[in-house]
């Protein structure tokens, strides 16, 4: 990596000069009720040239893993010696955050309305300003989310990996799985720009409003990952052997055939084969079972339903396709798993 002194950085009107680390407040599109809004912004601008890498969470206002793993990563000792610029931003969708809700004032999920307009909706709005005033300025970039409200995702890297560069942030990041997914989902749509192609990988953990503490540490660990690659920081710890991201095919939603109570035997992070009972329905007024739900696949079990009342059609387990060649990997990970998997220092 070059080793030229940087320059400095516009964002928002604020001038951050090469060495300084701020935070700044970027105002959000407005509300109805005028009263102003802000979304918190850290950068650490290195004294040397290098990757912008953006570190961001809570898209979605429930998403709370996201803002755990960037107060984490802002308070490592490592970041002094930054080559390059880390911009993050711990919670995209302050209002939601506020409200306890996924989506913006505008009922609008932000998800879904990049690249953004100037003249559009609240979403639109956002989505505009975000791209103009960080997006312009970014090389690489980590989109942390997590499930749903009720809904627990095993730790999980997501890109499209056709695309070389988003392969490899995946595999440094190295969480326990990766999955391929169309470049529509959360900022994928940054690598597929076809002026300037942003490497761009989702990390997904834990369900809405709850803390995942093995996640958050799989998360970091990951972000530190990625930054040694990118040559930001140094890498002076010495290197441990690790499972490596087990690359899973194609994922399946497993559906309740019946409504009623649900109980679950499948354990996320599980693997299970094709036939397995995963779950029975049975009736909550009575002792009558409605019906045993079956694995239709073998694989990981990547995301559950942790609400016991279910309507029919409604979800209750995700399975993603893995190799059979993975199988040993993924018990291994299952197994340390219930001992407390120790992870690289920083």
């Amino acid at each position: 990596m070059s080793d030229l002194k940087n320059t400095p950085l516009k964002i928002s009107n604020v001038t951050i000069q090469p060495g300084e680390r701020i935070t700044l407040a970027l105002p959000t599109p407005e509300i109805y009720t005028f009263a102003p809004m802000y979304i918190p912004i850290h950068i650490i601008h290195g004294k040397r040239t290098g990757p912008t890498l953006l570190v961001c969470g809570t898209l979605h206002g429930d998403e709370i893993n996201g803002v755990a793993i960037s107060q984490k990563l802002l308070n490592l000792r490592l970041l002094k010696s930054l080559k390059g610029t880390l911009i993050v931003i711990p919670a995209i969708n302050v209002y939601g955050m506020m409200t306890l809700s996924r989506n913006l004032p505008d009922r609008r999920d932000l998800e879904g309305n990049f690249p953004g307009s100037k003249t559009g909706s609240f979403a639109s709005r956002l989505a505009y300003l975000l791209r103009e005033e960080i997006f312009s300025h970014i090389t690489h970039c980590i989109d942390l989310h997590t499930g749903e409200s009720n809904i627990v995702k095993f730790p999980q890297v997501k890109t499209s990996l056709e695309n070389e560069e988003n392969r490899s942030l995946a595999k440094a990041f190295n969480a326990p799985v990766m999955l391929d997914v169309p470049p529509e989902q959360g900022l994928l749509w940054l690598s597929k720009q076809d002026e300037r192609p942003i490497p761009t990988i989702i990390y997904e953990v834990g369900e809405g409003l709850r803390l995942d503490a093995q996640g958050i540490k799989i998360g970091v660990n990951g972000v530190v990952r990625v930054m040694k690659t990118l040559n930001m920081i140094k890498d002076t710890a010495k290197q441990k052997k690790t499972h490596g991201s087990i690359p899973l095919e194609k994922a399946h939603m497993v559906r309740a055939s019946f409504s009623g109570l649900s109980e679950l035997f499948a354990k996320v992070g599980s693997f299970v084969s094709k036939g397995d009972k995963v779950a029975k329905i049975t009736d909550p007024f009575g002792t009558e079972q409605r019906g045993e739900v079956l694995a239709p696949c073998s694989g990981v079990v990547i995301a559950k339903n942790n609400l016991p009342i279910l309507n029919e059609g409604e979800p209750i387990l995700q399975i993603a396709e893995m190799k059979q060649t993975s199988i040993d990997k993924i018990q291994s990970w299952t197994d340390e798993g219930k001992e407390g998997v120790k992870f690289e220092p920083f």
